[in-house]
Order: C-alpha cells, then structure tokens, then sequence
C-alpha cells in the first residue's frame, strides 16, 4: 500500500512539474562544460570550471526550490490528503537536490577527462562539500522564504538576489570577522581559506534551519489556499 502510494506521488509530481525549469540546470550545466574547455591551460581556468559547482548550481537549486511546491497547480487537493506536510517537502525539494548531485557528479567527472585538476579543492569529500553545503542552503532559502511570502517568484527573487549581492562584495565577505562563514562560494573558489570548515558548518546549519522553517510554515497550509 505505501509503495503504491509513493508510485503514485512521483507519478503525480513529474506529470505536475514545471519541467521546463528541469532546462535550467542542464543548460548552465552544459555552459560550464564549454567555459571549462574554452579556459584550458588560461590562468583563470580554475576559478572558471569550480565556479560552477559552488556558484552556479546553489543559484539553480534555490530558483527551482521557490517553484518546487506552491505552482502545484492542484495544490489544494494535495492538501486534502492525509500526507503528511514534511513528506511533500522531502519529495520536492528531494528530486531538485536529486538533479544537483547528479549534475555536479557529471560535471566532476567531464572537467577531470578535459584534464582539469580539481586536486586544489581538497579530497574527494572536500570536493563533494564543495558543492553540497551552500547547493543545500540556497535550496532551504528558497523553498522557506517562498513559503514565508507565499509567492515562488519573491522566492526566487530574493535567493538571486543574495547571490548577486555575495559575487559582488565577495572580497568584504572573504576579509570579514562573520561574512566569511555566510560566502557560498567559498569551498569551490576559496579552498584554502582558515575559515572553510566553520563556512561548512554554518551553511550546513542554516540549511537545516530554513529547511525547518519551511516544514513549519507549509503546515500551515490555510495560508496558501
């Protein structure tokens, strides 16, 4: 009974999906591949192919996380069954951390075939941490605040816009006291910094937090009929 219900909601969720959102990773995920080649052996090649799994991917996850639930065009009748809120929450966001894996495997995989080095980002946990811990803490800051202001494109919005304001001023991050544990990119651009394994750690913390709050505030569900 429980798989045929679980069947039935991936079923229901790749039938309901925007999948023309699914284009969004694939094509930057192919830009970077070219950007990769087109670098080779320049001295900015480096920053250019990591750019894309501590950059670009967290910027991708948290856009497409602030869509994941509330464009469900039949979000009512979701409501209306007796899943439980955390569960929904786990499916959506689930497939869309699902997605950045499998890209930024891929992705590791093809730029090391080109003969890019990725050695300076550490060991092979370093470089999956690279990735993974500001891909899940702009994933949370979507889907959360997307929840909180009830609308998916101020969701969006506000993830872009802490990534535009973090590209911009990452050199105030890097040197500040307290910025420096917020910086997404740190692990994949700045891997010798003293701080990279306190940014880690708060990433991963913040990520929880939002995640919570989302399963707080989407329990609420008399909020988003």
């Amino acid at each position: 009974m429980n798989r045929k219900g679980t069947t039935f909601s991936l079923k229901y969720m790749l039938m309901t999906y925007r999948l023309d959102m699914l284009w969004l990773p694939v094509a930057f995920w192919a830009l970077f591949i070219i950007l990769a080649w087109m670098t080779l052996g320049e001295p900015t090649s480096f920053d250019v192919t990591t750019a894309y799994l501590g950059a670009a991917l967290p910027l991708i996850s948290g856009v497409l996380a602030a869509y994941a639930v509330l464009e469900d065009p039949a979000l009512e009748l979701q409501f209306a069954t007796p899943r439980p809120a955390w569960l929904m929450l786990l499916e959506r966001l689930g497939v869309i951390a699902g997605i950045a894996a499998l890209c930024a495997l891929s992705y590791q995989g093809i730029v090391t075939l080109l003969g890019i080095d990725l050695a300076p980002l550490g060991d092979l946990t370093a470089r999956q941490l690279a990735w993974l811990a500001p891909t899940l803490a702009s994933l949370a800051l979507g889907a959360a605040v997307s929840f909180a202001i009830r609308q998916s494109m101020a969701g969006a919005a506000i993830t872009g816009l802490v990534w535009i304001v973090q590209i911009l001023l990452h050199d105030w991050f890097l040197a500040s006291s307290w910025g420096c544990y917020l910086l997404l990119f740190m692990g994949s651009n700045y891997p010798t910094h003293p701080a990279l394994a306190g940014n880690r750690a708060v990433l991963s913390g913040l990520a929880a937090l939002l995640l919570l709050a989302s399963w707080a505030l989407l329990r609420r569900q008399e909020r988003y009929i």
